[in-house]
């Protein structure tokens, strides 16, 4: 086990230093040696006495304790400190004067070290290498226990252990001092270091310690350098001193060896860093530092927002400055390319051969990078999606485990993580696309069969000419034949052909509906004026009849629809309902509808069978009788209606009929709230509209511009 070597960096000025400051290491025992690093800033109350005292007691039971081990040991010594300096700074009378010393006190023994520290002290060790801080400023004292922790290890071959007050570190940078303690051995390591303090000033003491696991290939400085060096050093501390103190010298004789030290050397010195604790001055120096940059700022973005200005205009208004940009823009380009056309003409034949060769092999460099990136980027890809499919095949056997036990809930979330894994799996071929594909359609199914609702693969299509139409809006069916608006027109579809019977070129149309008892529909408006208006249209005569004005707070039409020769017209925007009564081949006389206030705003639309239902944004649903809110409990499907969805119902249903858009689905309830079917299908990703059969044997669903059947039972 190799033993450990040190050696000190002790350089103190005791009549120019702006501290006191003390470095002890006891001579050698069975338990190592004891070392105590202490610094103090000075103060007019003499405390050199309480440095005596410290290090007297600590190398007193040292020396006189009987316990071998040395961690354990340290721990004594530290609780003996414990009590002594709460006791000194009471006697020297020194506000908070366990916050301004600086103290290490630590054991090395063999190849181990053992050390503790309050205040500003570090301890840095180079291991390998790197330099890691083991030791944490200790700066907020608790009189109760001042010494927080021990840290302790072993030091492996060539590595070093610095405990050092702060000031080395202004001076010297972390990363020199370990190129000269990893290259030296300690002695030689303390020469270089103090080779490079020699100019620094008297005031500024150092007071470090260096430790080394040294082996052979540590270099050892020339003995002519070492006696140079020692000649130095033996000035401010001598080598031969091991011992500050020992059992049987006493704090005063201490002092006395101290006082045989040679006179400091003095000179006059302005120190900049002497102001740098000086909190004020620090404050209104980076104040003003701020103000300048802030203000030196604004002023290069007004000389920037102001050139480019300038020039803006001028490009825009003066045909000369436009000219005279192209010019120098032409005249660069071409200077540029003359000197390099020019500088290539003057190469040798030789040079020029070897420029293009190494043009070419430069070329094929890059497209060979790009190639393996490519490579790397696709075999990347190829990893992440196997180790998806991988995942997504783990997921559908929990999810039939979990239908196993009908936890149909758990079992719908694991389908909802495979979605999440489907959508994050990046496609490198369309073999791999076409997987995923099947993959989605099994999640779609197994998700909707978790659900209870019915997919349809191939709902039937009536057809609707595509390219004829932008956007659509609303269907009616009535007698065998369907009319749609859509592009401000409104269509008539019937034994699969498509006329035009209107085009409102005055106004823009935004909703219809069927009146059932007339053939006629009626529609909401705005003017060029953006005026709100209703009028009716003759399916028969294919013209629109009379325009009926709404009442003045009936600003917005939602949705409307007709029951008992009545036009019901939720405006969500007003939180009312407004009932117009029919008169002749229109309706007039529009009252309120609703008989208390409620809070509607979020209604989306309306069906009536002599209750008025509505569905929200939320996927609530509303019963509403004789302008009254009744309740209405309905079993709440999974996943809930999403926003935008459409209710319909007519007087002798027994059912209500909600497109959910958001989850590509149809829901038919009865009154009772009961769910009776759900339907979906991947074709209904942009449901507008529905209309139902009379006989309640089909569903006609607008989608964008397809009108699809759906058979129901």
């Amino acid at each position: 086990m190799a033993e450990l070597k040190y050696n000190k960096i002790f350089t103190h000025d005791h009549i120019n230093s702006r501290e006191l400051s003390e470095l002890y290491i006891s001579d050698p025992t069975d338990r190592g040696r004891l070392f105590l690093i202490l610094e103090l800033p000075k103060h007019k109350i003499d405390q050199q006495s309480a440095l005596d005292e410290i290090i007297n007691q600590a190398s007193t039971y040292f020396e006189t304790s009987n316990q071998e081990d040395p961690e354990i040991l340290l721990e004594e010594i530290l609780q003996e400190l414990n009590q002594l300096l709460p006791n000194l700074g009471a006697s020297i009378k020194i506000r908070n004067w366990l916050s301004t010393i600086d103290l290490a006190v630590g054991i090395f023994h063999r190849d181990s070290v053992y050390v503790a520290s309050i205040g500003n002290i570090n301890a840095l060790l180079i291991h390998h290498g790197q330099v890691t801080p083991i030791l944490e400023k200790n700066t907020d004292i608790n009189p109760t226990k001042i010494f927080a922790d021990i840290v302790s290890g072993q030091l492996d071959a060539r590595d070093v252990l610095m405990v050092s007050t702060n000031s080395l570190f202004d001076y010297i940078s972390r990363e020199k001092i370990k190129q000269l303690v990893k290259r030296y051995t300690p002695r030689g390591a303390a020469l270089k270091i103090n080779e490079l303090l020699e100019t620094v000033p008297d005031f500024v003491t150092f007071n470090s310690l260096l430790i080394k696991s040294s082996t052979s290939a540590d270099i050892e400085i020339t003995a002519d350098d070492i006696k140079a060096k020692e000649e130095n050093i033996e000035d401010i501390y001598p080598e031969d001193e091991k011992t500050l103190l020992t059992p049987d010298k006493s704090a005063q004789d201490y002092r006395s060896s101290k006082s045989k030290a040679p006179a400091a050397r003095t000179k006059l010195v302005i120190d900049p860093k002497g102001f740098k604790n000086v909190k004020s001055l620090h404050f209104i120096g980076k104040f003003f530092g701020l103000v300048g940059l802030f203000f030196a700022t604004i002023w290069k973005m007004l000389i920037y927002i102001y050139q480019k200005i300038k020039n803006g205009l001028l490009f825009v208004f003066s045909g000369k400055y436009r000219r005279n940009k192209e010019a120098e823009t032409l005249d660069s380009l071409k200077n540029m390319t003359d000197k390099k056309y020019g500088w290539f003409q003057k190469l040798t034949t030789k040079k020029k051969i070897a420029i293009i060769a190494l043009f070419i092999i430069l070329l094929v460099f890059l497209q060979s990078l790009v190639f393996l990136t490519q490579k790397k980027d696709t075999e990347q890809k190829d990893e992440t999606f196997n180790n998806n499919l991988q995942e997504i095949n783990n997921k559908f056997n929990e999810v039939e485990a979990k239908l196993i036990y009908n936890d149909e809930e758990a079992a719908e979330e694991i389908i909802l993580a495979i979605n999440e894994v489907i959508n994050n799996t990046p496609i490198n071929s369309p073999e791999q696309q076409a997987e995923i594909d099947d993959i989605k359609e099994k999640a779609f199914h197994e998700l909707n069969k978790v659900r209870h609702i019915h997919v349809v693969p191939s709902p039937v299509e009536i057809i609707i000419p595509v390219d004829s139409i932008l956007s659509s809006q609303n269907i009616v069916q009535k007698d065998g034949s369907f009319y749609l608006l859509a592009d401000n027109q409104i269509f008539m579809i019937k034994d699969e052909t498509f006329t035009s019977l209107d085009n409102f070129t005055d106004v823009v149309v935004n909703s219809m509906t069927d009146w059932p008892e007339k053939d006629k529909v009626v529609m909401s408006s705005l003017g060029t004026d953006n005026e709100l208006n209703y009028f009716t249209f003759d399916l028969a005569n294919k013209e629109s009849l009379e325009v009926f004005k709404p009442v003045s707070n009936n600003t917005e039409v939602t949705d409307l629809t007709i029951y008992g020769n009545n036009l019901y017209v939720l405006d969500a925007a007003n939180n009312q309902i407004f009932k117009y009564p029919e008169r002749g081949n229109s309706f007039g006389g529009g009252s309120i509808w609703l008989k208390e206030e409620l809070e509607i705003s979020q209604a989306n639309s309306l069906t009536v069978d002599g209750s008025i239902y509505t569905i929200e944004n939320n996927g609530d649903i509303r019963n509403f009788l004789k302008g009254q809110e009744e309740d209405f409990d309905y079993h709440q499907p999974r996943p809930v209606i999403g926003a935008g969805a459409t209710i319909k119902t007519f007087r002798d249903s027994d059912y209500l009929y909600i497109i959910d858009p958001q989850n590509m689905r149809i829901i038919v309830l009865d009154k009772e709230g009961n769910i009776k079917d759900q339907y979906t299908s991947q074709k209904f990703d942009n449901l507008t509209d529905l209309a139902v059969d009379p006989e309640e044997k089909a569903i006609y669903l607008l989608n964008g511009n397809h009108l699809y059947l759906l058979a129901i039972n």
